[in-house]
C-alpha cells in the first residue's frame, strides 16, 4: 500500500497507558509486521489514563527517545496523551516527517459511552483529529489485560481496520475525506475474551459492528483515606488544617443496553466501531451538518465492511431508530 506520493503510509502511535503500555507494544508489532505502513510512536513516558483532551501549560515538556519494537522512530513525553501526539503534530521532533493516520491505543479497559469524555486514549486521537489528521481509538474491555499477549488478538483486528481506513484514504474515496476533514475519530473497543468467548459458545459468534455512542457511565466511590501512603499522597501540606483526603475508587456501573450501542455491542461479544465527530453542538441548521454525519456514517461503514473481510469476520450494521 502506498500514500499518494509513492511512499508507504506513515501511522503515529500514541496512548494514556504510557510508553510501556503492553497494548501499545503488540499494536506497533504487528502494524509493522504487516507492511502496510511505516509506523512511529509518540506517547506519554507513563500512565496518563482519564486526562481526557488536557495539556500542559506553563512548563516545559521533556521528550526522549525510547525502543518500541517495530517503530521506525520512538518517543516518550512527560506529559498528557494530548500533549504527545500534539507534540508529533506540531514540533521538530518528527522533522520533515508528516501522518496520515494517527492511532492511540490499545488501552487497558474499555471506552465506550461516556467513557469517551474521561478518556486519555479517545484524547489523543481528538487531538489529532483537530490537526486534521485521520485518527482511531482503540480499546480493550478487560481491566485484568496487562500481558502484551492480551492484545495479540485485539491488535490483528486493529491492523485490518488501520489497513482498511489507509485504503479508504489512499484511493480518495470522497466519504472518507468529507468525514476526515470534519474531524471524524473511529472509536474501537473490542470486547473482553470472556464475552466473546460467550458470544461463540451460544451459536453466535460475533464480529465488526457499526455502533452509536451509549450512555454507560461508572458512578464514582469516593472514600476517605486516613494514612495516605505510596504514590497517591496528596500534594498540598499534610499539616494544612482540616486537611481530608479521598480517593477515587470504581462505583456502580450505569450500563446501557441499548441494542446497537457500543456498551451493548462490547457485552455481547461484538467489536464496536463507533464515529465521533469533534463538534458537540446541537445543529441549528441541518444542511451541512448532516451530510458531514452522513459522510462519517458511510466511511466508517466501508472501513468495517473492508477490515471485516480481510479479518474474515460477520459485519453488524447499525440499528434502525424506531419510528
Amino acid at each position: 500500500m502506498a500514500a499518494s506520493n509513492g511512499r508507504l503510509p506513515r501511522v503515529l502511535v500514541s496512548n494514556d497507558d504510557g510508553i510501556s503500555a503492553p497494548g501499545l507494544r503488540e499494536l506497533v508489532l504487528l502494524l509493522s509486521q504487516s507492511g502496510c505502513c511505516d509506523v512511529y510512536v509518540c506517547a506519554p513516558s507513563g500512565e496518563r489514563s482519564a486526562q481526557s483532551h488536557a495539556i500542559t501549560l506553563g512548563r516545559y515538556l521533556q521528550c526522549y527517545p525510547s525502543e518500541v519494537p517495530g517503530a521506525a522512530a520512538a518517543f516518550a513525553v512527560d506529559g498528557t496523551p494530548a500533549d504527545a501526539v500534539m507534540l508529533a503534530l506540531n514540533s521538530p521532533v518528527f522533522e520533515g516527517i508528516t501522518f496520515d493516520l494517527v492511532a492511540s491505543g490499545i488501552n487497558r479497559g474499555d471506552n465506550c459511552g461516556l467513557h469517551v469524555i474521561y478518556s486519555g486514549t479517545v484524547g489523543a486521537a481528538r487531538e489529532a483529529a483537530c490537526k486534521g489528521v485521520p485518527a482511531m481509538a482503540l480499546s480493550l474491555a478487560d481491566h485484568k489485560a496487562k500481558q502484551q499477549q492480551h492484545y495479540t488478538t485485539p491488535a490483528a483486528l486493529a491492523v485490518a481496520l488501520i489497513q482498511a481506513t489507509l485504503e479508504g484514504l489512499t484511493n480518495g474515496c470522497a466519504h472518507h475525506s468529507r468525514a476526515f476533514e470534519a474531524g471524524c475519530v473511529i472509536n474501537v473497543n473490542f470486547p473482553a475474551e470472556a464475552a466473546a468467548a460467550a458470544a461463540a459458545a451460544a451459536g453466535q459468534p460475533a464480529g465488526l459492528a457499526l455502533t452509536h455512542q451509549g450512555t454507560g457511565c461508572v458512578f464514582p466511590k469516593f472514600l476517605e483515606v486516613t494514612e495516605p501512603t505510596g504514590p497517591h499522597l496528596p500534594e498540598v501540606d499534610e499539616h494544612t488544617p482540616n486537611l481530608r483526603v479521598f480517593r477515587n475508587y470504581a462505583g456502580a456501573m450505569r450500563d446501557d443496553d441499548s441494542e446497537g450501542s457500543d456498551n451493548w455491542a462490547v457485552s455481547n461479544g461484538w467489536v464496536s466501531v463507533t464515529p465521533l465527530l469533534l463538534r458537540q453542538d446541537v445543529p441549528l441548521r441541518l444542511d451541512a451538518t448532516c451530510a458531514v454525519s452522513s459522510s462519517a456514517r458511510e466511511a466508517v461503514a466501508s472501513i468495517v465492511e473492508l477490515a471485516a473481510q480481510k479479518a474474515q469476520l460477520a459485519v453488524r450494521g447499525p440499528v434502525k431508530a424506531a419510528a
